[in-house]
């Protein structure tokens, strides 16, 4: 599969999942831009300060909840680095499948 599939098929999924606020979807975008930066590495290192700073997220609470969120949600895997000069590491990923109930229908009709 092509990173822009890949790409596109995550991001149809954020869009799709009702579960997800504002502030998870800043989130993934800037997981997104990351991945984009590290040249689609997987796993691939990230920056929290740098993340939150993208996203625009103020609290490292948030930040970290926003985090957990979106792993037991499905979206990635999250290996945390408690080494202050390297970073925690990532790995983006679609759901399997988004439960029913949370999901809209897209339509690109007009």
């Amino acid at each position: 599969m092509e990173r822009g599939e890949q790409i596109s098929i995550f991001i149809n999924s954020l869009v799709s999942d009702t579960r997800l606020r504002p502030i998870h979807i800043a989130l993934s975008t800037a997981l997104c831009h990351a991945w984009i930066t590290s040249q689609f590495q997987q796993p691939y290192n990230i920056s929290r300060s740098q993340l939150m700073r993208a996203c625009r997220i103020h609290s490292k609470a948030t930040y970290h909840k926003t985090l957990r969120e979106l792993q037991n949600f499905g979206y990635l895997d999250y290996t945390p680095s408690y080494h202050p000069h390297n970073g925690s590491s990532v790995r983006l990923k679609t759901p399997d499948r988004i439960p029913e109930s949370n999901s809209l229908t897209l339509s690109t009709n007009p």
